[in-house]
């Protein structure tokens, strides 16, 4: 899957103002100083954009466990854990995508009577547990079948699936964002010179540790016919952000 947008990059120019200058415009002198003879520069921020399909997944998956004791509901948990994980090796899913993400037995509370029956006693369980799964997902085309598969084992909640990029996915898609703001870092600084008479020069500093990764999210619904699971996930986008402080000559 190598889809991609680039979109176009976004900001401001940012730092104190002159007289003169278009406002917001980051025009000074060198260290905050003001003085004709000292250095003036002006600084810039902006973003860039990129879109890219997802390449892998991360599916959510619990299992849920009911006793009259602490020990019970762990063993019940254990029990049906080990099917779940089993089935998901089975499907490939490696044994360490698979990790806890949330685990629990507590005692209840709200427990309030039932109708006795030959196999139960006058009251709902004293204890509930839970067990949730992490499962990375390394082929997003994959992430429904994953979820079948963890339903059949017996989970009893699907959460949201999050689509994502892998490590070097991600690494690319910055790659081109930044260029992308960079360059647009660029455009706004000459535009910014012209409006005082100046011409943008070298390069003083530069920022880029302001990036961020969105994901996508789906959310498995049941289907009562007994499909598959169907998902089609949007794309990912990735944004960096450049600050740039060009010397005006």
């Amino acid at each position: 899957m190598k889809r991609r947008q680039l979109l176009g990059g976004t900001g401001a120019v940012v730092a104190a103002a002159v007289a003169g200058c278009l406002g917001g415009a980051g025009v000074g002198g060198a260290g905050g100083g003001s003085d004709t003879g000292s250095e003036r520069t002006i600084t810039v921020s902006k973003s860039g954009e990129v879109t890219g399909e997802p390449d892998m997944a991360v599916v959510r998956a619990a299992i849920e466990a009911s006793g009259d004791s602490q020990t019970a509901v762990r063993d019940e948990l254990s029990r049906r854990a080990e099917r779940l994980t089993d089935a998901l090796e089975a499907a490939g899913v490696d044994a360490e995508s698979i990790t806890t993400d949330r685990f629990s037995i507590r005692q209840r509370t709200d427990r309030r009577p039932v109708e006795p029956t030959d196999d139960t006693d006058a009251s709902e369980p004293a204890y509930v547990g839970s067990h949730a799964f992490r499962i990375e997902v390394d082929d997003a085309d994959a992430a429904g079948d994953i979820v079948d598969t963890a339903i059949e084992a017996g989970a009893d909640n699907i959460g949201r699936i999050a689509y994502t990029l892998s490590e070097e996915r991600q690494a690319e898609l910055r790659e081109e964002a930044l260029q992308s703001a960079l360059a647009a870092t660029r455009t706004e600084a000459e535009f910014v010179a012209g409006e005082v008479d100046a011409s943008v020069g070298d390069v003083v500093t530069v920022d880029t540790d302001r990036d961020r990764i969105s994901p996508v999210y789906e959310t498995a619904e049941d289907d009562a016919a007994g499909r598959s699971t169907d998902l089609q996930p949007d794309d990912v986008t990735v944004r960096a952000t450049a600050t740039v402080s060009y010397r005006l000559d």
